[in-house]
């Protein structure tokens, strides 16, 4: 591998704080990043999973227990990630609860609380980075959507709607922050197998075959093929990409839920 190639993908030196970071999508990204030379910052609630993940990464991991809901704690938070670690320059929005419900027991409570984790949570985090990745002049903000939000699906109205919000927040985020030289990008995995993924569809075999039946490598994706894509949206190899919308799928979703 020649240097021209490696410095593209090379994210030595900066710091990226990956929430939800202690399993599934959020830990593959987190060591798809690592890998890249980054040093990682695994944020969660379940501390045990945090300290498991760091142990796996080895040097260069490292975790803190945050809840993302407690949004009057994103500025402390972050004040103390940029005093311990000098900056935090990759921001990755992976946190997330899921919501399968049939329409007649949707409760308003469920919007409120999806909203809080994807949505709220997400953006005060941002909120409160901004200050520090705009004086130092670059930055990389990274939202974890779902192909919920392109395609109808069923019994996930909750979900799909949290989802959503985020392919809005990230264009919009583009626009007022590009100028700063902080880039907002989302990614929107396919059918990944992750233990949310299997939660959704393993008491639900027609579903489970529909899905694969209509997939043509009749296969589900791996948590490290969002982790990959998370590295080049972070990368120099993507500095002229802000505002876009990444879907990590081989085009046999939209017609497995049809």
């Amino acid at each position: 591998m020649n240097d021209f190639f490696r410095k593209a993908f090379d994210l030595s030196g900066q710091t990226a704080l990956i929430t939800g970071g202690g399993s599934g999508i959020g830990l593959a990204i987190a060591k798809c990043l690592h890998s890249a030379g980054a040093n990682v910052v695994l944020a969660g609630r379940r501390e045990e999973v945090l300290a498991q993940a760091c142990r796996e990464l080895g040097n260069g991991a490292y975790y803190r227990v945050h809840d993302i809901t407690r949004m009057e704690q994103a500025k402390p938070f972050i004040q103390e990630l940029e005093e311990s670690f000098g900056s935090v320059d990759i921001l990755i929005h992976n946190a997330g609860r899921h919501c399968k419900k049939e329409i007649e027991d949707i409760e308003i409570q469920d919007f409120r609380n999806l909203m809080d984790v994807h949505l709220y949570g997400a953006f005060a985090l941002t909120q409160a980075a901004y200050p520090y990745m705009k004086a130092r002049g670059h930055g990389s903000v990274v939202f974890i959507s779902s192909e919920s939000a392109l395609l109808g699906l069923t019994k996930v109205s909750v979900y799909g709607a949290a989802k959503s919000a985020l392919l809005g927040i990230t264009r919009c985020l583009a626009g007022d922050l590009s100028q700063e030289g902080i880039r907002v990008n989302a990614i929107v995995p396919g059918f990944i197998d992750t233990p949310m993924f299997h939660q959704v569809v393993d008491k639900d075999l027609p579903r489970q075959q529909k899905i694969l039946g209509h997939t043509p490598m009749y296969a589900y994706g791996t948590p490290e093929d969002i982790g990959w894509a998370a590295v080049y949206l972070c990368a120099p190899a993507s500095r002229f990409v802000t505002g876009t919308v990444l879907t990590v799928d081989e085009k046999g979703g939209e017609l497995a839920l049809a």
